[in-house]
């Protein structure tokens, strides 16, 4: 029995042809195997091979044109967007004063109640102002007045019409602003609060519009931000405030 070859099945015989053929498409590229496959084999062959990359390719185009798109079509900007900050208004209460104001303006309002000054408030509010994204702050006296320190508002008496301040102007209060001609390079140093104390904001508990606001803060302030882009609305804003009935 030395030396005498096994016996193979007509099975074995054709998987060692196999295993020592050529592969019948080595050298092709994927694409050009994929046709000449079996029609049987290709959607197994199609899922392997090319499933994964397609769908990446879509979400790769699907991104940039959403970009694209935004760069080209920005979404507009509300008519006024206010920062309730600090709790000024009880979590979801802001909502009623802008659905109101938004109906009697006839356009898209923003009040933004969250600004919380214990985390993060501060950072997102700095941010929004240097981008002109804020018209309007609302704030608890002690966080307005470190708002008007960095120079954060307009001075209310110059930038209101002269007879809607002589309605209000005995509501106002002076804080002192920035003075950027006194920053020094002293690290305890800098211009906030060295400016001139000017009427940066008007008391909210006389105004009828927010005294109707339940659990609204009395000692709250309002202001008008001092880069706003859309003054006119701003100063409207403050108008139907203090004005009941207009």
């Amino acid at each position: 029995m030395e030396g005498k070859q096994p016996k193979l099945t007509p099975e074995q015989r054709e998987a060692i042809d196999t295993l020592s053929s050529t592969p019948q498409y080595q050298g092709e590229s994927k694409i050009k195997i994929f046709m000449k496959i079996p029609a049987k084999d290709k959607a197994a062959y199609f899922r392997t091979h090319f499933l994964v990359p397609l769908l990446a390719a879509v979400i790769v185009i699907a991104l940039g044109t959403f970009v694209i798109v935004r760069l080209v079509s920005p979404v507009p900007r509300p008519a006024l967007y206010a920062a309730a900050v600090s709790g000024s208004t009880p979590m979801g209460e802001a909502d009623k004063l802008k659905d109101d104001y938004a109906k009697k303006l006839g356009k898209d309002v923003i009040i933004d109640d969250y600004f919380d000054m214990n985390k993060d408030g501060l950072s997102k509010l700095q941010t929004m102002i240097g981008n002109e994204q804020i018209d309007v702050v609302i704030a608890p006296h002690d966080v307005f007045a470190k708002l008007a320190s960095f120079g954060y508002f307009d001075n209310l008496k110059t930038t209101l019409p002269a007879a809607e301040y002589a309605k209000v102007g005995k509501y106002a209060m002076a804080f002192h602003g920035f003075d950027d001609s006194r920053v020094t390079y002293a690290i305890d140093e800098s211009g906030s609060g060295q400016g001139k104390s000017e009427p940066y904001g008007l008391l909210l508990e006389h105004a009828p519009r927010w005294d109707r606001i339940e659990g609204a803060d009395d000692d709250a302030l309002v202001g008008i931000a001092a880069n706003t882009q859309q003054l006119d609305t701003a100063k409207n804003f403050i108008q139907y405030l203090y004005n009941a009935h207009d």
